[in-house]
């Protein structure tokens, strides 16, 4: 549903380009306009492909917009070392440490342990840490202790002892871990909770110490705090200006309140600035209304996510990790989706789901094909294809959710992979024939799919807690299959031809004919 403007991820400089992972056989494209000679590829490490894209559209927005993009920019890089943090305490002093070294290290960097050394340092900017970013495992830095105590004292490098020997030892070895058998929490090296702080205190303090005030609008509880024991004592220190991650904080709001200066309309204005008042009061209250007037805001051209919203990091599904995407609208392939969006009744009354669980009256559903201009935190540099949002379940029933596909991110995963995998797993030469001539449009159409008709189908019966109390540490991976399983169901319905999305139902939605 849920990972920086022309940003690298190497040092969160303003660069050429962003940098994320190849992870398709042949993915899917959008129709954006792109330079026919423009090279994809950026450079391969260990088992991640790099690859750059484009921002078109930019060039079109008037100067005000122009300045909205680059300030809400900022605004989301400022948070980066807050996802880092997130991921791992040792994350942020062990990236400073390595940085230094390699700037300032003067010895031989043809021997095998420096080059080893470059790849341990690419993989911790690429992973936000130096756990893999998809597997969660930590990264093998593949050269000696011994060999970094030397480049540490040939640069003059501080690096606490904590630090250094996880590096090489096997403590913490999972960034999340769902196995319950070996401890969510205890088993899990997200940043999320105080190291005397158990599964068990978790459930109690939100069933019995902070219950939900309104089940009706439920407030999305430990979305923005770290949860410790002080003195014996359950408390929630919380994410906002003058409490944890406060420096940083402080610059987000700075530069969301330069962006409040260009905003293109009111509605965008009143977002913003309820944005800034949670920052400052951490007020999950004011989070959501925020969240109301956010999806409420559907005119102007330029978009953005900012916050910290999905809790996929957090093995009880508490706590969001930091995001920010900044986006242009495409509007030539959000025309062609306003169909999806259109007719999204339809695909509630004909999904295959019990009645009860179907919603009378389908709401505010918003899709978009935009282009990336920059992402940042959880977003980044491993993105996501396609976002929809709001995640709390209310206000998607009673105002809408936006559906966002990144047009620009899937023309450059689609236009710079290569058939090997393909020719290699797949069935038969007529499955690659019709992969290579129909798969990039139709991943494009199930993205789609998944992210408005998918994420949006549905309701939760009366007396029936969120997902996240009744799914427990299940949730958000069930929700994603939920919503993935939404869209192959409907790909080859001839619905999808009569409202003009799809030349062929038959030949988007099998594998061989």
């Amino acid at each position: 549903m849920k990972k920086e403007y022309l940003i690298t991820l190497f040092r969160g400089s303003v660069f050429g380009y962003l940098t994320f992972l190849f992870i398709f056989f042949n993915s899917c494209s959008s129709n954006v306009e792109q330079k026919d000679d423009f090279s994809f590829f950026s450079e391969q490490f260990a088992d991640i492909k790099i690859l750059r894209y484009q921002v078109p559209g930019f060039n079109e927005l008037n100067l005000s917009q122009k300045k909205l993009v680059y300030y809400l920019t900022q605004a989301g890089l400022e948070g980066r070392d807050i996802m880092y943090d997130q991921n791992y305490r040792y994350n942020v002093s062990i990236r400073t440490a390595l940085e230094k070294v390699y700037e300032n290290y003067k010895g031989d960097k043809s021997l095998d342990n420096w080059k080893s050394f470059e790849t341990y340092l690419k993989k911790i900017w690429f992973s936000n840490g130096i756990h893999h970013h998809y597997s969660n495992d930590k990264h093998d830095p593949s050269f000696s202790s011994n060999y970094l105590e030397k480049l540490l004292k040939e640069t003059d490098t501080n690096l606490e002892k904590g630090a250094f020997d996880v590096i090489f030892n096997n403590q913490d070895s999972k960034k999340v871990n769902l196995d319950a058998s070996k401890g969510l929490i205890k088993g899990s090296a997200v940043n999320f909770y105080g190291p005397d702080v158990t599964v068990e205190d978790v459930d109690y303090y939100y069933s019995e110490i902070k219950k939900v005030p309104n089940s009706k609008k439920p407030i999305s509880l430990g979305l923005n705090s770290k949860l410790v024991k002080e003195d014996g004592k359950l408390i929630e220190k919380v994410w906002k200006l003058n409490g944890l991650y406060s420096n940083e904080i402080e610059k987000i709001i700075y530069w969301l309140n330069k962006a409040v200066e260009f905003a293109e309309n009111d509605k965008q204005k009143k977002g913003l600035e309820l944005l800034i008042k949670y920052y400052e009061t951490g007020d999950l209250n004011i989070w959501d209304e925020y969240n109301v007037a956010w999806v409420e805001t559907i005119e102007g051209d330029v978009d953005y996510i900012n916050g910290f919203i999905e809790v996929y990091n957090d093995p009880k599904g508490y706590r969001g990790s930091y995001e920010s995407v900044v986006q242009i609208k495409d509007f030539e392939m959000s025309k062609k989706m306003d169909a999806v969006s259109n007719n999204a009744q339809w695909f509630e009354d004909n999904s295959p789901i019990l009645k009860e669980h179907k919603k009378e009256t389908v709401v505010g559903i918003s899709y978009n094909t935009v282009n990336v201009a920059g992402e940042a935190g959880d977003a980044s540099p491993s993105t996501p294809i396609g976002i929809n949002l709001p995640n709390a379940n209310w206000i998607r029933a009673e105002h809408g959710s936006k559906s966002i596909s990144l047009g620009n991110i899937l023309y450059a995963y689609g236009n710079a992979g290569s058939s090997g995998r393909l020719n290699e797993f797949a069935f038969s030469e007529k499955e690659i024939e019709l992969e290579k001539k129909y798969g990039k449009d139709a991943g494009s159409l199930h993205t789609a799919l998944h992210e408005v008709i998918g994420h949006a189908s549905g309701q939760i019966n009366n007396g029936i807690g969120t997902p996240k109390e009744t799914l427990k540490s299940y949730a958000s991976a069930l929700e994603e299959a939920r919503a993935d399983l939404v869209g192959l169901y409907f790909i080859s319905d001839i619905k999808l031809e009569e409202i003009g999305i799809s030349p062929s139902s038959v030949r988007y939605g099998k594998s061989k004919l």
